[in-house]
């Protein structure tokens, strides 16, 4: 008799933006996550009173809920042991960055989206749950190469 396959960790992307939800789903399907998806705010907070995912993907910008308003909800209400949630967005103003971190996000990911990154990102989220944590990671953009000085 086999053992049954571990539990594949759980990600709820929450961005109003279909097609690159989509994506997102896939990318991170393909990494060897459970991914789950709404398209709205309300539907964000809906989810979530049913169900709990490992990591929340959240886009800050959204038309009824905005990621602030949940990611505040979510961390007025949670027990000692926090959801990670990554916030995701297209806004690069040094604010957004800002209240993100005051709100409570582990991470500030910015579209476009950089594959690699966001699958990293959720795994570092997933290892500060594992350790109980809640600690604000940098934004996870690709490394640059030093800038190049002419001889």
């Amino acid at each position: 008799m086999t053992s049954p396959e571990p539990k594949k960790p759980s990600i709820l992307i929450a961005d109003d933006n279909q097609d690159l939800a989509k994506i997102m789903r896939v990318v991170l399907t393909d990494a060897g996550f459970e991914v789950h998806a709404v398209y709205s705010g309300k539907d964000t907070l809906d989810w979530l009173a049913r169900n709990t995912p490992d990591v929340l993907i959240l886009d800050l910008m959204m038309p009824d809920v905005s990621g602030f308003t949940i990611l505040r909800q979510l961390r007025a209400s949670e027990s000692a042991n926090p959801l990670p949630v990554i916030v995701l967005t297209a806004r690069l103003d040094p604010e957004a960055r800002a209240e993100s971190q005051s709100a409570g996000a582990n991470a500030f990911v910015t579209k476009p989206l950089n594959s690699k990154a966001l699958v990293e990102q959720v795994r570092q989220a997933l290892a500060l749950k594992a350790n109980g944590a809640r600690a604000s990671q940098p934004d996870q953009r690709p490394p640059q190469p030093p800038a190049q000085h002419g001889a």
